[in-house]
């Protein structure tokens, strides 16, 4: 993956105190990515701290705490262009947090792997992936749905359909907007000025790079390199593309300045692109061969073959496992109901064979057997209620082994007093029977010595 394993960075007391506090997987994964974005504001080396962190719930065993840094990671890797190494991070967690039935963590896969396709330049994917996220936004977090419309906006935008991501960036304004969330605001208004880049329309795209620019100039907003890196070369495409070459060059320069220190790849090939073509415009043949070079040495390590086969292998592996993981819920369903299909047809034989004892006029019937086939109809009635309640009951104890238990405890414990009024009615019932019939008998018997006497 290209990361050490760095023992040097002591964890935070606090943060170590805060996770411990939290009663839910939820909470502990909110504390740690609200930590390290912290750290990533502030731009302490967030790298070296995800890593302690990934070492010590190593150490303690904590997988909960592990998943999470692991998608930590996985974002980290995909700033250092390396999004086989994300997707394959984030893939092996994924069904985890899905098995613990974990919404955060499941979204917060969603939107990395999202991330991934979108810089490897895989937009389809990248959208159906943050369509995915904005599904497990049920909790009403306004702040997160917006940052997932404007991520699909930002897609759109860059692949080359403006029209749809113009629709979701105005979506993700609209709520900044509503939030007087400027932090976010200033992103989404820049992702509605990049769809006007996309759509050709420059004049229009020009004020509202302008306007995301004037929130982080005034501090009403606050931005990493990479964003800043990004909105300089926003800049250096319209100028590029309205001919003031000189403006272009100005920004692309810039860019570099922010970029090529942080190590963010994807916005150093873009700001080589515009000055090489800018060169190009103004024959500067020199430069335009300087800039050219690197700018293809970048999108080769970025987007050299073998990662764009490793990406497309890993896609392939993941839908594979979402189909798998589709049909085996089909055929747990369709077995759970021929269960109760056969549940039931056995309480109906059961019962049937009680009714019949209970009811027949010439069959004398021993309680014992009445008693079998009582607690035989018990055990039936018990599993039908455990397949029938089965979905339901894990859904509210969480797949907690506990509460499960406790849930069949109480089941049993209100089905028992029930059988034993049942039973008790139905020996009653077959006593009176038995003596009616033995009474029945006897009568007969009697007339029939009578009969004889008088002869």
């Amino acid at each position: 993956m290209g990361l050490r394993i760095a023992y040097s960075q002591s964890v935070s007391p606090e943060l170590l105190a805060n996770y411990r506090a939290a009663k839910t997987d939820k909470e502990k994964g909110n504390i740690l990515f609200n930590y390290i974005n912290t750290l990533s504001a502030k731009e302490t080396n967030t790298t070296d701290n995800t890593l302690s962190l990934l070492a010590w719930f190593r150490k303690q065993n904590d997988e909960v705490g592990l998943d999470y840094t692991n998608l930590l990671l996985a974002r980290i890797l995909i700033g250092k262009g390396d999004y086989p190494g994300s997707l394959n991070l984030v893939f092996s967690v994924l069904p985890r947090f899905e098995k613990r039935e974990d919404s955060l963590g499941i979204s917060k896969s969603y939107a990395i792997i999202s991330a991934a396709y979108f810089d490897s330049k895989n937009y389809e994917q990248a959208a159906d992936y943050s369509k995915k996220e904005i599904e497990f936004l049920t909790n009403g977090d306004q702040a997160t749905l917006s940052r997932a419309y404007n991520g699909i906006g930002c897609i759109y935008g860059e692949g080359g359909l403006p029209d749809s991501g113009m629709v979701y960036a105005q979506k993700a304004v609209a709520l900044d907007a509503a939030m007087k969330n400027n932090q976010q605001l200033a992103l989404s208004i820049s992702t509605l000025g990049e769809n006007y880049i996309a759509a050709g329309e420059y004049e229009i795209a020009l004020p509202f790079l302008r306007r995301s620019s004037d929130f982080y100039s005034t501090k009403k907003a606050t931005h990493g390199h990479r964003l800043d890196a990004y909105l300089k070369n926003d800049f250096a495409q319209v100028f590029l593309a309205t001919k003031h070459f000189d403006s272009a060059n100005h920004y692309a320069n810039e860019a570099l300045a922010v970029s090529i220190p942080a190590g963010v790849k994807d916005q150093n090939m873009r700001s080589y692109e515009y000055l090489y073509k800018s060169f190009e415009q103004t024959n500067q043949q020199d430069s335009v061969n300087k800039y050219y070079r690197l700018a293809m040495t970048m999108k080769d390590s970025l987007y050299n073959l073998e990662k764009i086969k490793t990406v497309q292998a890993l896609g392939f592996r993941e839908e594979l496992r979402l189909q798998e993981k589709e049909a085996e819920k089909i055929k747990a369903e369709e077995d759970r109901r021929t269960n109760i299909q056969y549940a039931l047809i056995a309480l109906g034989i059961v019962s049937i064979i009680i009714l019949f004892l209970l009811l027949s006029r010439s069959f004398i019937t021993n309680t014992k057997l009445l008693d079998y086939f009582s607690v035989i109809a018990l055990l039936i009635v018990f599993e039908f209620f455990n397949l029938l309640l089965h979905p339901f009951l894990e859904k509210i104890t969480n797949h907690s082994p506990i509460l499960m238990l406790l849930a069949l405890v109480l089941i049993a414990a209100l089905l028992v007093p029930l059988h034993h009024r049942l039973e008790k009615w139905a020996t009653h019932t077959l006593v009176e029977k038995n003596k009616a019939i033995r009474l029945a008998e006897a009568k007969k018997t009697i007339e029939k010595l009578e009969r004889k006497e008088l002869k």
